[in-house]
């Protein structure tokens, strides 16, 4: 990945990280959704782990991750830091990905674009199989 890339809005990206590797993500609107995933890959090459929201809540003893604070996964192991927050927003850890199930819920149109999908895209992008609770 070049040292900047720019993503369109209502999209996303995939990209490899090494442990200790930095990736910065910054919103250049201050008001556009950064769903984020983390997933640990098998010797194989198949996804393996996942950072859970439910087991991050469960090690930091609180809802809203602050800067220095690790994000974990369904294994309870640290994948990554938050090491710099610029956002005046707030780090929701409580619902779920936007997901073409919940347009339909809220009778939206058809073919919505939505966090869910784009990590499906995302991820195949890069030759990856999305993890089955996605398809």
């Amino acid at each position: 990945m070049s040292p900047l890339t720019t993503i369109p809005a209502r999209h996303g990206i995939a990209a490899h990280l090494k442990a200790g590797q930095t990736i910065k993500v910054i919103n250049t609107s201050g008001t556009q959704v950064v769903d984020t995933w983390a997933f640990t890959l098998s010797p194989a090459g198949s996804i393996s782990t996942q950072m859970s929201m439910q087991h991050t809540r469960a090690s930091i003893s609180k809802i809203i991750p602050k800067e220095g604070d690790g994000l974990y996964n369904n294994e309870r192991k640290k994948m990554l830091t938050l090491t710099e927050d610029t956002t005046e927003g707030i780090h929701d850890t409580m619902i779920a990905a936007c997901d073409k199930f919940r347009y339909e819920e809220l009778g939206g149109e058809e073919g919505h674009r939505n966090c869910s999908d784009n990590l499906v895209e995302a991820l195949t992008a890069i030759g990856r199989s999305p993890p089955s609770f996605l398809i």
